[in-house]
């Protein structure tokens, strides 16, 4: 992933999905450039927590204008850890954008072929993917924190799109966004036991100086690759959110604030 300038913004991008500008749009928004304070501070886009609305709605706002769209041709989800994927229509445009009364609940992935509707993810040390297959041109979001890596979300959403869109894995290009990294997101018992159910432990849980770290990317990785994606359609970012505070949020250094995926088919 690199950085490039949408307006007055930073937004890092993924070398793969940037190939195909003719068709999409996607990035990764930082904390910078936004009107929100404190663990807030800057560029937040999550209206779960307490920061005020109106500061959020200014940043949404200051997004959606970087990269050409209006914010109702947004769409945003409550998040809720699990593997629920929503396929996205023309008339669900703007849904969550304003408000979360009419925000897409218990959903953790959007998929969708309408031109000119961003899907969003957003995270704080857990795992923003963006999809998008060039022949079918679809495109789809998915928001991996531990319990949605464990559960294999990438694999759901890559099903929904072959069901839906008749997409073949292997023309999938991928790319996955800053997180906890595999040098610092430790975790307990509780969670080896869950990756344990779909993992072979060994090869997603480390220790590092006697800590206990999940390797996110990795066990997205696995699970993209055995559904059929090509690994070398795969971007990782190797950007940790716990270390780089200075660009992207952090729910285990304190953040209170989100940043966001997105991605709009032109």
């Amino acid at each position: 992933m690199e950085y490039k300038e949408f307006n007055d913004l930073q937004f890092g991008v993924f070398k793969n999905l940037a190939k195909y500008n003719n068709s999409i749009t996607h990035f990764v928004t930082t904390r910078n450039g936004g009107v929100s304070s404190g663990s807030y501070k800057s560029l937040n886009l999550g209206m779960m927590q307490d920061d005020d609305t109106e500061n959020v709605l200014k940043n949404r706002s200051k997004v959606a204008s970087a990269v050409g769209l209006n914010p109702d041709d947004f769409v945003y989800p409550i998040q809720v850890h699990g593997t629920n994927i929503e396929i996205i229509n023309k008339e669900d445009k703007g849904r969550g954008a304003f408000a979360l009364s009419d925000a897409f609940a218990d959903t953790d992935g959007f998929i969708t072929n309408a031109p000119k509707i961003c899907l969003i993810t957003m995270a704080a040390d857990c795992v923003p993917i963006v999809f998008f297959d060039p022949i079918k041109k679809a495109i789809g979001v998915t928001h991996a924190g531990w319990k949605g890596t464990a559960l294999k979300i990438p694999s759901a959403l890559v099903e929904k799109m072959r069901n839906e869109y008749g997409t073949n894995p292997a023309d999938l290009i991928v790319g996955i966004g800053p997180s906890g990294g595999p040098c610092c997101y430790e975790v307990g018992q509780d969670v080896i036991e869950e990756v344990a159910k779909n993992f072979n432990v060994k090869k997603v849980i480390k220790n590092i100086d006697d800590k206990t770290i999940f390797d996110m990317w990795e066990a997205n990785t696995i699970s993209l690759i055995e559904s059929g994606v090509k690994p070398e359609n795969i971007e990782i970012s190797e950007v940790c959110t716990i270390t780089q505070t200075d660009k992207f949020f952090s729910a285990r250094r304190g953040d209170g604030g989100r940043f966001a995926a997105g991605i709009f088919i032109q």
